[in-house]
């Protein structure tokens, strides 16, 4: 009786242990330091955070993919050097992944002489959660019916759409305003009235939120717009830690007082 008990025991045991060891392993959480260019970019981290290395917001990997919200910048000749580089900075730092996009891979040439060279065109353009268009010298852009085809294309698929100053008036031409309220620079804000009539423009807010669509006020007020935006989709704590890393004195107030 005792060599049956002991039988019956020792099989309880194995069947245990065969049970452990074919259950599938539990899933390792890994993060990695977003694309800043740095030695710290081949690290890996158990457990969400900050890089020690460029202090930037860590990013999951799962599955071999980056978890990352993705964010497309419109470029065009003449586009405004701040319009889009700010936020790309706020969207960079919060570990969003951006890239730009123009009608080809020529270097579009913004303003102050700078050039840059789109990661992709029109025509291969991949989905994205964000898209930004910056405003500039936005003439030309509101005359190129490929450029506004796109524009309409990925705001539909997109999460959000933001534009910055005038980029206001891309939006507008590409039907995206229509029914609601919008800003753009102190300077543009009568010509945008005309230019969209069935668009409240809004002259006391640094940045208007529809929901999907956001506009905000020239130049630099697209930094707070993009702020706004990380807070939305990750979270206040998030959009402060990634102002104070950037030593940026961020106020989630869009009241605007304009100057003139």
């Amino acid at each position: 009786m005792r060599k049956l008990t002991i039988l019956v025991l020792l099989g309880m045991l194995l069947s245990v242990l065969a049970v452990t060891d074919t259950a599938a392993p539990p899933s390792r959480r890994i993060f990695i330091c977003p694309d800043c260019g740095q030695e710290c970019d081949k690290l890996v981290f158990d457990k969400p955070g900050s890089c020690p290395g460029c202090g930037m917001q860590l990013v999951e990997k799962i599955d071999n993919k980056e978890q990352r919200i993705t964010v497309a910048v419109l470029l065009f000749d003449g586009a405004e050097v701040i319009d889009y580089a700010g936020p790309w900075e706020v969207f960079g730092e919060a570990g969003f992944k951006v890239f730009g996009v123009a009608e080809t891979r020529e270097p579009i040439h913004a303003t102050f002489g700078q050039k840059l060279i789109p990661d992709y065109t029109f025509a291969d353009s991949p989905p994205v959660d964000i898209l930004l268009v910056p405003g500039g010298g936005v003439g030309p852009a509101l005359e190129n019916p490929e450029l506004i085809k796109w524009v309409q294309k990925n705001a539909q698929s997109a999460t959000h759409v933001i534009s910055v100053c005038t980029g206001a008036f891309i939006l507008a031409r590409a039907g995206l305003l229509d029914g609601l309220s919008a800003t753009t620079i102190t300077g543009a804000l009568d010509r945008l009235e005309k230019f969209a009539t069935k668009t409240k423009v809004v002259h006391d807010q640094r940045y208007v939120d529809n929901g999907k669509i956001v506009t905000t006020a020239g130049l630099s007020a697209g930094i707070d717009g993009a702020f706004h935006l990380v807070a939305k989709i990750s979270g206040q704590e998030t959009a402060e830690k990634t102002a104070a890393h950037m030593e940026y004195r961020w106020k989630p107030d869009p009241n605007l007082t304009r100057t003139h």
